[in-house]
């Protein structure tokens, strides 16, 4: 696949039961209403005899085929890795962009198992399709429960270039999970939380970015300032704010602003200089030359490392589950949930507006973010839209490209582990001859 394969479709939210909650004018029925939300049922619960007889057929085939991922793909990505491992210091934007492929078909095949178990996604507010080829964003998401990684790899698929030229930031204890040593291949970035490694994991962190954005020409850097689901911290900052005075939130927690400090530091929005400028000015008297020096320079894989264009917007990622029922990597594995909805919302800001340089200022921010974040989750739970009227769009893959992708990793693995098979046996032989 290309820049330029056709990205999953995108289809307007079909209507649901949700939205009729917003036409209702007595707050008792409003709660009945809200209480039969889908989603929070199992599917076994809502299943025809028929229904149930099928669904047990077919969870053992879904449930092998999902934990292919983690073994047989995981495999097959090292096999397409290792012969193209020259190219990484010979040849690293051709390195790059195959590893970046690779990478993304991963993520695709963990984005599958929502839809494929019929859990729709639907994306609501900015349109940020602008953002995806060029721009490089900072982007922050709340962080609920183990469906939400899935989630934005379902979105992630139609979004250009910056699919595949992301860093994400995790937590230190999925270093060692198949994904997690593949995001390490990738120039993703673990992170040790706690108080007493603090410090130190801050300046390992921009280290890491000034080794890895622009070097690995990365759009995206997507984390989760939360630190940790909801439902493990959400009493902790609810204490805390209470304490403090800071806003009471239910459905999200007050974010911590240490790496999106360090990252809006160390990539972030940065002053002009003005001997750049009069440089820049005096490069641009000859276009020709310009244009040849840039033709070079990108030739050569040098124009981004050189120019190091900075995060120029912070994109804020909202993800909601029908009626506050959160889904979770089990049952995205199993489909054991009713079909339901799953909504996220886009809001974009400038990078340049926020207030970085400031800690106080930058928690403010953050908090406000945080705190319109929850309104919107709270009006999300009572009338299934972040804002009245506006339709969401649904995230569609093609069955073709589903089945093609799958039938074309297990044949790869088929034929790697006979030609991997064929190598080490000829090698073991010519040391240990019979």
């Amino acid at each position: 696949m290309s820049d330029t394969d056709q990205p999953p479709t995108i289809r307007y939210r079909r209507p649901s039961s949700t939205l009729d909650t917003a036409k209702e004018t007595s707050p008792s029925s409003r709660k009945r209403k809200i209480e039969k939300l889908p989603g929070s049922r199992s599917r076994w619960s809502q299943a025809s005899t028929l229904e149930k007889v099928l669904w047990l057929a077919v969870v053992p085939l879904r449930t092998l085929i999902c934990c292919s991922n983690f073994t047989i793909f995981f495999l097959t990505y090292f096999g397409f890795m290792i012969p193209v491992l020259w190219a990484k210091p010979l040849w690293p934007r051709f390195y790059w962009f195959y590893e970046g492929k690779l990478y993304m078909w991963l993520q695709a095949f963990i984005g599958y198992w929502g839809y494929t178990a019929d859990y729709d996604v639907y994306e609501y507010g900015d349109d940020i399709t602008q953002y995806c080829e060029s721009d490089r964003l900072l982007v922050i998401c709340n962080h609920q429960s183990t469906a939400d990684v899935p989630t934005l790899f379902t979105v992630l698929q139609s979004k250009s270039v910056a699919t595949r030229k992301t860093v994400w930031l995790m937590d230190v204890m999925f270093r060692w999970t198949p994904f997690g040593i593949v995001g390490r291949m990738h120039g993703d970035y673990f992170i040790q939380q706690g108080k007493a490694t603090r410090d130190n994991e801050i300046g390992k962190l921009k280290k890491h970015l000034r080794k890895v954005f622009w070097e690995r020409d990365r759009r995206w850097v997507i984390l989760f300032p939360e630190g940790g689901f909801l439902y493990n911290r959400k009493e902790s900052s609810q204490k805390y704010a209470k304490q403090h005075g800071f806003p009471h939130l239910e459905h999200t927690t007050l974010p911590r602003m240490g790496a999106v400090k360090a990252i809006l530091e160390e990539i972030g929005p940065r002053p002009v200089d003005g001997s750049e400028s009069d440089m820049h000015k005096s490069k641009s008297s000859s276009k020709l030359k310009l244009i040849k020096d840039t033709v070079d320079a990108l030739r050569e894989k040098k124009y981004i490392k050189d120019t190091r264009p900075p995060i120029k917007y912070v994109l804020d990622v909202t993800i909601a589950y029908p009626n506050s029922h959160v889904l979770s990597l089990g049952t995205l594995l199993f489909g054991n949930r009713e079909n339901c909805d799953i909504a996220v919302n886009y809001k974009i800001y400038k990078a340049e507006e926020v207030p970085f340089q400031d800690d106080e200022k930058l928690r403010d921010w953050m908090y406000k973010v945080y705190q319109e974040k929850d309104e919107l989750l709270e009006h999300y739970y009572k009338y299934g839209t972040f804002v009245d009227g506006e339709p969401g769009q649904r995230v569609v893959f093609s069955w073709r490209r589903i089945i093609g992708q799958y039938v074309f990793w297990f044949g790869s693995f088929f034929v790697q582990w006979k030609v991997y098979s064929c190598l080490i046996g000829g090698v073991y032989r010519f040391f240990f001859p019979h």
